[in-house]
């Protein structure tokens, strides 16, 4: 694997709303985890660090799981992504970060027919926040966090890519995850697309 103009190495991947989008009806899903929880739930990003470590924690998994794999049958490929990945495998390695479970996150990826090309997948099972799964990829992989891009689609992603002092892209599927951004300061800090062909276009002038 060559190094890029840019030193830049390792691209870490989101996979739902970045790669792929999984048709998972949230509001079904927090109604059923605020049963099983006794409370309200509004966020299950924000759910999942707060149970880490207790078999709450994997009993509210296993419960997303089943929605997430009832999806599967409605997935929809983003922006042509398996071919864009399988381009930007010949120039860098690739990882998965994702709050879905692993077997989400290898059927998915077997469905768009790219497993092969991503070394490191890191699911809800391993860490409960991606500041952790970023780290985690990092360290798995031996990777320099200066050589290493975070692509996703949500604020959070940013701001974790950057906390781990790697470059973070965030591709816009959400004016207000751009209006957040901005609010943040970090929009100079951050490489911003409409798309994931954008990404790539980018990516492949640096090599």
């Amino acid at each position: 694997m060559r190094e890029t103009i840019s030193g830049l190495r390792n691209l870490i991947f989101d996979l739902d709303e970045t790669l792929v989008l999984l048709p998972v009806d949230w509001g079904v899903v927090y109604r059923d985890i605020g049963r099983l929880l006794g409370r309200e739930v509004t966020s299950f990003a924000a759910t999942l660090p707060m149970l880490w470590g207790s078999d709450m924690y994997w009993k509210v998994s296993r419960l997303v799981e089943e929605y997430e794999l009832k999806s599967l049958s409605k997935l929809v490929v983003l922006d042509d992504s398996p071919s864009i990945v399988r381009g930007l495998r010949k120039d860098y390695r690739l990882s998965i970060t994702s709050l879905q479970s692993r077997k989400v996150i290898e059927r998915v990826l077997h469905i768009m027919g790219v497993r092969e090309l991503f070394d490191i997948l890191v699911s809800r099972e391993d860490k409960p926040t991606r500041r952790e799964q970023i780290r985690l990829v990092l360290t798995a992989g031996g990777y320099e966090a200066s050589e290493t891009m975070m692509v996703g689609d949500r604020v959070d992603d940013v701001v974790s890519a950057l906390k781990n002092g790697c470059r973070a892209a965030l591709v816009v599927r959400k004016t207000n995850e751009l209006e957040n951004l901005r609010k943040l300061g970090l929009e100079s800090k951050t490489l911003t697309l409409r798309s994931l062909k954008e990404l790539y276009e980018v990516l492949k002038r640096t090599c």
